[in-house]
């Protein structure tokens, strides 16, 4: 993909740190259709000796950057490390992450950098692990207008095609009850959902 194609789907000023950051590896950048199990991936792709990285392309700019971002910092360990030598979302991620994230803090909106800032000193592996980047993350819909956690236990809400009700709190998820099945589900505080 040529980088010029990628201006749409960034912030205004966000192509000159992707530049910067991926020209000295093999990359190859897929955007996606939106998925519900995760926003971007990287992978090595072995025979090719090529990096890939993919994203969701239904994110926001700023949300697009950020995933990139994380994406990116992978990259960047596996070069340094190989995986087998290093935990995916280890120290070493985290530094490289969190430097990532300083440099371009000025991409994003003057309203959002402080929780960017504070991202950056201690990363999470997931985005779900930080309520305040997930909220600027998802994407609002229509349909889904509620976070999980702002539902009073034992509310009834709709997510994908399933009905759940909310339950108590584990760590940053609730267990919800799928009500045509009644299995239990971990769900994460800050999913939007569709109260019923």
């Amino acid at each position: 993909m040529n980088l010029e194609q990628l201006q749409p789907y960034l912030p205004k000023n966000a192509l000159v740190f992707i530049e910067k950051w991926i020209n000295p590896y093999p990359l190859t950048l897929k955007i996606t259709r939106s998925r519900q199990t995760k926003l971007g991936d990287y992978r090595k792709l072995q025979p090719q000796k090529r990096h890939q990285i993919t994203v969701n392309g239904d994110l926001n700019p700023e949300a697009f950057f950020f995933v990139f971002t994380h994406e990116i910092a992978h990259m960047m360990v596996y070069a340094k490390y190989n995986y087998g030598q290093v935990a995916p979302h280890g120290k070493e991620w985290k530094i490289i992450f969190g430097k990532l994230l300083a440099e371009s803090i000025e991409i994003y909106p003057e309203e959002v950098r402080i929780y960017v800032a504070k991202h950056a000193q201690s990363p999470k592996a997931s985005v779900g692990a930080d309520s305040n980047i997930a909220k600027f993350l998802i994407n609002d819909s229509e349909d889904y207008q509620d976070y999980l956690e702002d539902l009073q236990i034992g509310t009834h809400f709709k997510l994908g095609q399933k009905v759940f009700q909310k339950g108590e709190k584990r760590k940053l998820r609730y267990i919800c009850c799928d009500i045509k099945t009644n299995k239990n589900y971990l769900i994460n505080a800050t999913a939007l959902v569709e109260k019923l």
